[in-house]
């Protein structure tokens, strides 16, 4: 092997090993984020079974939703804390209300402890999204699909571990145990280098091209990125109120908010919220807790297949396989449940199916994808406050489709409410196919360019030069 050829392979693996380890060290804390989502689905069939807890549906709906409720305060906060403190501070912070979140929900005797600890993990989880800010301004633009999928695979893992341990432990026992993972990106974080963004953003050339040297282990790859930010900087000199009124701001906020819509009602978290009662509702003659088991396995195992589709697809491509698949499966459930739920016992495991293969199909894209887009379609100038309040009103709209879940079922029935997630698949697919723009293997800097009607240059940035 050649010398040049030496040099090639090792900056490339220095690169992505480094921008690896940063990247697992901050998704971490999605980890936390899906324990959060997935602890209803354990904690309400315990609660309503013991006698210390008797709990009303509207109470139960309440344990649910609490979860979600907070969750636009914490983005909001998010937002603030990683513009003015930093991406990594920001992290670290979103885990000191996790820990005393689950403190609370694990010595909780009462429902109204209950309340309060779902409350606290709530704000954590809207702060935890400053990870995909992070993650994004750390990332080479070939591999920033695959390295901010990992938010989503930790979330699945945390999902799966909680339906995993609800099953044998009880529901005070698993927050108690979830505090190990707020300790852990606490630590993991703080070893690592600030966003070279943020830093560069900040006047802190010198820091941030050290940031830049850990990540890219080459001296010129940090020159050539630092010089890029400058010149994109001197192009860029109007004011932030022009900027947040810009089409490079308002049109990301549109599609943005609209793809957040359709996810929430296309039943996506409200079958993760509800998956223990989902099953029950459904009436099978199955154990409910090894059906969500199932489900948190298929979720976790097609959030990593998810994270090897992003390098062979575009954004746009696997939204609309993941939304048409959706949308097929719950129109299945939908006549099932309409008109054979009660005469036709030889397809009762049929709405088990459509309920997994809906998992199936929202993880390739629909699920995982809209958070994604959050951290690369805005302007670094506004990213991180324009990302906190689009992900503050996408958890809006997770809290009131979660909170509504049992008023729909009373006035739709069982299968106009799945028919209501069928038709907002369908509307998902018809967006993003003539509306989501795509974002693949393309800079930052090229997206921002492409909302303003620019046309985007294409600039060599990781080339590896030989002295």
């Amino acid at each position: 092997m050649s010398e040049v050829m030496k040099k090639i392979y090792k900056g490339w693996g220095y690169e992505t090993a480094r921008t690896a380890v940063a990247t697992i060290c901050a998704h971490s804390v999605s980890i936390s984020i899906g324990i959060c989502q997935a602890y209803s689905a354990i904690l309400i069939p315990q609660l309503t079974a013991s006698k210390d807890f008797h709990l009303t549906l509207d109470e139960s709906s309440w344990v649910a939703s609490l979860g979600a409720v907070t969750n636009p305060l914490g983005s909001i906060l998010s937002g603030v804390l990683a513009e003015f403190l930093g991406r990594k501070v920001a992290i670290l912070l979103s885990s000191v209300p996790f820990l005393i979140g689950w403190v609370c929900i694990g010595m909780s005797n009462d429902i109204t402890l209950l309340y309060t600890g779902r409350l606290i993990t709530g704000i954590a989880t809207g702060m935890s999204t400053a990870s995909y800010t992070y993650v994004a301004e750390i990332s080479p633009p070939d591999k920033r699909g695959s390295f901010q999928s990992l938010g989503p695979i930790s979330a699945s893992f945390g999902v799966l571990l909680t339906f995993i341990l609800g099953s044998f432990v009880k529901w005070n026992i698993v927050a108690l145990i979830s505090i190990f993972f707020c300790v852990f990106t606490m630590v993991a974080i703080q070893l690592m280098p600030e966003s070279p963004s943020y830093l560069l953003k900040k006047g802190l050339k010198t820091e941030g091209f050290a940031s830049l040297l850990w990540l890219r282990g080459s001296r010129a790859l940090a020159q050539e990125e630092v010089h890029k930010y400058e010149v994109g900087v001197k192009t860029d000199e109007v004011s932030l109120k022009e900027l947040i009124l810009s089409p490079s701001t308002v049109k990301p906020f549109f599609i943005l908010v609209t793809l957040f819509l359709l996810q929430e009602l296309s039943g996506i978290y409200t079958i993760l919220f509800y998956a223990v009662n989902f099953f029950e509702e459904a009436d099978l003659n199955i154990n409910e807790h090894v059906s969500s088991i199932i489900i948190g396995f298929i979720r976790f195992a097609m959030s990593i297949v998810a994270a090897v589709l992003l390098t062979k697809f575009g954004r746009r491509t696997l939204c609309m396989i993941s939304s048409s698949g959706m949308a097929f499966t719950m129109f299945v459930a939908t006549i099932y449940f309409k008109y054979f739920e009660t005469q036709v016992k030889t397809f009762a495991v049929l709405p088990l199916i459509s309920v997994l293969l809906n998992v199936f199909f929202s993880m390739i894209g629909m699920l995982p994808i809209p958070w994604i887009l959050v951290s690369e379609l805005f302007p670094l100038r506004v990213r991180p406050i324009m990302g906190g309040f689009v992900i503050c009103l996408a958890q809006c709209f997770i809290f009131i489709c979660v909170k509504i879940y049992y008023d729909m079922i009373e006035c739709l029935n069982f299968s106009g409410t799945l028919l209501t997630f069928c038709l907002a698949a369908v509307v998902a697919f018809i967006f993003c196919k003539y509306v989501l723009p795509e974002t693949k293997d393309k800079s930052l800097e090229d997206i921002e360019k492409y909302f303003k009607g620019d046309e985007p240059q294409t600039i060599e940035v990781y080339t590896i030069r030989t002295e």
